[in-house]
């Protein structure tokens, strides 16, 4: 019998897609990129995969999932845990080195399909196209189709601006290492954005995050984003959101340019 492969980087396999996923419909995309980073024991009490028993569950929501779709049509919640249920099916078995690839394929095509109905159901929706992306991603759809989807994703957002959505096509398109020249014109788009709004004095807290990440991250100006990140905790109370996010990223600029400064030391 083959060997099965390592448990802890199964269960990784299945935290990232959901991760993946996750950030298409997320306010705020950078806050969960800690899960990638629990222990096992955190995420999975007591280390223990039964690949099994996450097979049947999910088999078995995608059966009442679809029933439901049978009798009243698609709506967006249901399509949405479709497309959970129908990605970690594809983790699952993937994790099983004695899954049989047309099941994989056909998971993978069930996938794609409710990724696609979602955009069709609400195509102004900038969350659905960004989940289409992950998904193309993961089932390593043609570039000419992931390009195809960068385009009217980024057409959408030029028509009707959404900082959080445009922070993670550009994060996509880094990650796949897509389309560079169209994320340095969407990093500088989105910029000019932020500039405007700062200008006429409408750069609220949650935007100045956002712009303070966009620096940070994506333009290698860290003071600049620091700046931003203390004009936050100066405004908002210490118990709010927005306080506590900027404290964190704060501290994260900073332990990293201290990291930066030793290196250059040594």
């Amino acid at each position: 019998m083959a060997k099965r492969k390592d448990k802890r980087k199964i269960w990784a396999s299945i935290i990232a897609a959901v991760l993946a996923l996750a950030m298409a419909l997320s306010a705020v995309a950078v806050f969960l990129g800690y899960l990638l980073d629990r222990d096992d024991d955190t995420v999975n009490p007591g280390g223990q995969l039964d690949l099994e028993a996450y097979r049947e569950y999910y088999l078995g929501e995608v059966e009442r999932l679809q029933k439901y779709i049978d009798e009243y049509g698609p709506t967006v919640p249901v399509l949405s845990e479709l497309v959970q249920a129908y990605s970690l099916l594809i983790q699952i078995e993937k994790g099983d080195e004695e899954a049989a690839e047309e099941t994989i394929k056909g998971y993978e095509d069930n996938l794609k399909k409710f990724s696609l109905e979602l955009v069709e159901l609400e195509p102004d929706k900038p969350e659905h196209r960004l989940q289409l992306l992950y998904v193309y991603e993961q089932i390593d759809e043609d570039e000419e189709n992931i390009a195809e989807e960068i385009g009217a994703l980024r057409e959408l957002l030029h028509e009707n601006p959404d900082p959080p959505s445009s922070l993670k096509l550009i994060g996509f398109m880094k990650s796949s290492k897509l389309q560079e020249e169209i994320m340095n014109e969407e990093i500088d788009r989105l910029k000019e954005h932020f500039e405007q709004l700062e200008e006429s004095d409408e750069l609220n807290s949650e935007n100045r995050y956002y712009y303070a990440y966009l620096l940070g991250e994506y333009l290698e100006e860290p003071r600049a984003a620091e700046d931003q990140l203390l004009l936050i905790m100066e405004k908002e109370p210490e118990d709010s959101t927005f306080y506590s996010a900027a404290k964190n990223y704060l501290e994260q600029l900073r332990k990293e340019e201290k990291e930066d400064n030793s290196s250059e030391e040594e």
